[in-house]
């Protein structure tokens, strides 16, 4: 999930978020005032090649036929489009004037499109109708922070702080390093010289957002560590039950002067081939049900839908997989090497029909 969220954050190359003091980005309602000159403060400091003011608000926009009174909620994005780093364009424009919006997937997938007229307007204020400010869409983009159930917008800052009465203020900024500059130092350099907001880079938000879910790590350590237990265990009473059904075998092929270690070996071989095929049959089960677990779990509010809780990391899947050929090689010795160590004359005349 670490990786997932992180390649989230800086899609857009931003690698620091400023929040309200004690707050991560979109974690309450609360907002950073002055925003303009704090703007300009941070485009003044050496490093730092672009601030992206964000403002984050509910409106109601009407919708439906004309004269309809139903009215549906969109989670408002106000941006300045020349500096923006929440959604990605997909068709048409940014919106670079007054009374001009992008908008997600959702409202598009539910008819409106560039050109189409909608009025939004501040939950708790009466608005019969279509009246208020009418504005345009003119671009469809993908929300990089959506979550499931949002209808995401996006309009210019001045205009989301005009609909919500909250003039001058962001949600939170995002700020643009030029090349060479390390975040965690040019953060460690902001919060000093800006004690009334919370500075953040793209590392310290990964780490803060795993911490809220280490559950979910210790789960799947814990389930882990159940399933290669559970597979020894299978593992080694399969190889038992076939090895004892073959003693007699066994016990004619050391009498043959067949050697030990050899034995052995290729009783290993055989629990060691079927650890490798059961381990691929379970990495393809595996892929399935994480594929099904990151839909369940994308579904979880405020979650965005980008994030992944299993991603496919190579090098931990192969980790896994010679553990497993480890642990199940073991599984496999123990009967192996009671087998090649029966008294060959007691077995025989035991297993004689």
């Amino acid at each position: 999930m670490g990786r997932s969220f992180s390649e989230l954050l800086m899609a857009r190359g931003y690698a620091l978020r400023l929040s309200p003091r004690g707050t991560l980005p979109l974690d309450t309602r609360a907002t950073v005032r002055d925003v303009e000159a704090l703007r300009a403060s941070l485009l003044s400091r050496p490093g730092v090649a672009g601030v992206a003011p964000t403002l984050a608000g509910n409106l109601l926009i009407p919708f439906g036929d004309a004269g309809a009174d139903e009215t549906v909620r969109v989670f408002a994005l106000g941006i300045d489009p020349d500096e923006q780093g929440v959604y990605e364009l997909l068709e048409g424009r940014d919106p670079q004037a007054d009374l001009e919006v992008v908008i997600g997937g959702e409202l598009a997938a539910a008819g409106l499109t560039v050109g189409d007229p909608i009025r939004p307007r501040r939950p708790g204020t009466f608005a019969p109708g279509r009246a208020g400010d009418a504005f345009r869409v003119v671009g469809i983009a993908r929300f990089l922070y959506a979550s499931s159930g949002e209808r995401p917008i996006a309009m210019a800052l001045s205009e989301l702080q005009r609909l919500t009465d909250r003039p001058d203020a962001a949600s939170f900024l995002m700020v643009r390093l030029r090349p060479g500059v390390v975040p965690v130092d040019a953060a460690e350099r902001l919060r000093t010289a800006y004690p009334g907001v919370e500075v953040a880079s793209v590392g310290e938000l990964v780490e803060r957002a795993e911490a809220r879910l280490s559950y979910f790590r210790q789960l799947a350590l814990v389930l882990g560590v159940v399933s290669l237990f559970v597979a020894v265990l299978l593992v080694g009473t399969l190889m038992s039950v076939a090895i004892n059904e073959r003693y007699g075998g066994i016990a004619a092929l050391r009498a043959i002067g067949f050697p030990r270690r050899s034995l052995v070996k290729a009783l290993a071989g055989e629990g060691l081939v079927l650890c490798a095929v059961a381990g691929l049959i379970g990495l393809g089960l595996g892929l399935v049900v994480a594929q099904y677990l990151n839909g369940v779990l994308s579904d979880f509010p405020g979650l965005p839908l980008a994030v992944r809780f299993f991603v496919l990391e190579p090098g931990d899947l192969a980790t896994g997989y010679l553990a497993l050929l480890i642990a199940g090689l073991l599984a496999t010795l123990v009967p192996a090497w009671r087998a090649a160590s029966l008294d060959i004359a007691q077995t025989l005349h035991r297993e004689e029909p």
